[in-house]
């Protein structure tokens, strides 16, 4: 698999590894068995409904026809709203262990899934174009990531910087970084992720380097332990950031 470095707005160097092309293509099974069985399913009521309307009005052919649009839509619409909630994975990349994430490192924007999703089409009607792309791109991206700015992960082999951040705080917790919402949403999930690389893989040397980073960027002359630290940082702007 090819090892993907990525610079984050922390100038952190985060390595991750693109997904292989036996996941990407079992998860593509596993979505497209899901939306041809939703699909058949669906198929099923309106022939049920139809049979049903026989020698009925135009009025009622033009409702039937809304109907189906309705129903097609979640198929339609399904890697964009799973990805769009389920945080870059839809089930099928989820059971592959695999994400969508932006080229810098952070959660994909919804912007950037949208337009991966408008350019889908075009990667499926374009088999060959779509394969020399993967295979000849530094991060083995399709045209659709390129044109969105995005990539696919192996989340098993990475440590998940796309976890949310936000958890329950003491009624009575007082911040003690009132100027860490200079940092953002990104580099909260960076500082996440960063814990959870040091619990996972015991990476001492990249906790060093966050931390550090932090302290240059919000000018903290203090020195506590560092995982304490990135853990306080967190609570702090978890909190802050609630106020405003």
């Amino acid at each position: 698999m090819e090892k993907i470095t990525v610079q984050t707005s922390l100038n952190i160097e985060l390595e991750f590894e693109s997904a292989p092309f036996h996941k990407r293509f079992f998860a593509l099974i596993i979505d497209s068995i899901i939306i041809t069985a939703y699909a058949y399913i669906t198929s099923q009521i309106i022939d049920s409904i139809n049979s049903e309307s026989t020698g009925e009005s135009l009025p009622f052919l033009y409702n039937l026809s809304a109907l189906q649009m309705l129903f097609y839509l979640p198929a339609l619409l399904y890697h964009l709203v799973c990805e769009t909630l389920m945080n870059g994975q839809s089930p099928g990349k989820k059971i592959c262990q695999i994400r969508v994430i932006s080229d810098n490192g952070g959660r994909a924007a919804f912007h950037q899934l949208v337009l991966r999703w408008l350019l889908r089409s075009v990667d499926i009607a374009m088999v060959l174009p779509g394969l020399i792309s993967y295979m000849s791109t530094k991060r083995n991206q399709r045209l659709g990531d390129l044109a969105a700015g995005t990539m696919v992960i192996d989340t098993k082999l990475s440590s998940d910087l796309n976890e949310t951040v936000f958890f329950e705080l003491e009624n009575d917790y007082k911040p003690k970084y009132t100027n860490v919402l200079r940092l953002s949403d990104r580099d909260m999930n960076l500082v996440k992720g960063v814990l959870d690389a040091v619990v996972k893989q015991n990476n001492t040397a990249l906790l060093y380097r966050t931390t550090a980073k932090i302290r240059e960027v919000l000018n903290i002359q203090e020195y506590e332990d560092d995982v304490t630290f990135l853990e306080t940082i967190l609570k702090d702007y978890n909190y802050l950031s609630n106020q405003n």
